[in-house]
């Protein structure tokens, strides 16, 4: 026992107080990101589109995630693994589209589904969006590289299975500012 100070301090309580500590810092970190991230898509929600956006019947829901979230779940995590696994290097993000019938709000899971993003002067990134489940549910996804601030232009392609035309969104996305 430790008795510094004329107090008496067991290697336990000390171990304690060392351990609360850390969790306070780690939740005053959660909250800080939390916030970061908040303000960080209210800023870019005022420059990107509104969602859904509407094309040919459907509604499509988008979403941009830094790979650098992805690889923070343990590796046993079936997002580590999708699309061939998360790629490594700085400033790539993984594109997330779900699309829905907009008569009757069903999720559509069987479409086939291309992406592009560009970036100005640099070449075309083209990829199929890939099914993927979350929660039981289907959307498309797949990674682009996008270590600039933007603007970039992201095209999605959507056919329908027994529908020989293809619905096109185009719009301008911009990253929250971090």
């Amino acid at each position: 026992m430790n008795t510094s100070h004329g107090n008496a301090v067991s290697p336990n309580s000390r171990r304690q107080a060392v351990t609360i500590a850390a969790l306070r810092r780690a939740r005053a970190l959660a909250i800080g990101i939390a916030l970061g991230f908040t303000f960080g898509m209210a800023q870019a929600a005022a420059v990107n589109p509104d969602q859904p956006i509407r094309l040919d019947g459907m509604e499509l829901f988008y979403g941009v995630i830094p790979a650098e979230i992805l690889r923070g779940h343990p590796s046993g995590h079936e997002e580590r693994s999708m699309h061939g696994g998360v790629p490594h290097g700085k400033g790539v993000y993984h594109l997330i589209v779900s699309v829905f019938d907009s008569k009757t709000s069903t999720r559509i899971t069987d479409a086939v589904i291309t992406g592009s993003v560009i970036e100005v002067g640099m070449a075309t990134q083209n990829r199929k969006l890939e099914a993927m489940t979350f929660g039981g549910n289907v959307s498309f996804g797949n990674y682009f590289a996008m270590s600039n601030p933007g603007p970039y232009e992201i095209v999605v392609n959507v056919r329908r299975p027994g529908n020989l035309k293809t619905a096109t969104a185009r719009f301008q996305y911009w990253h929250p500012r971090r």
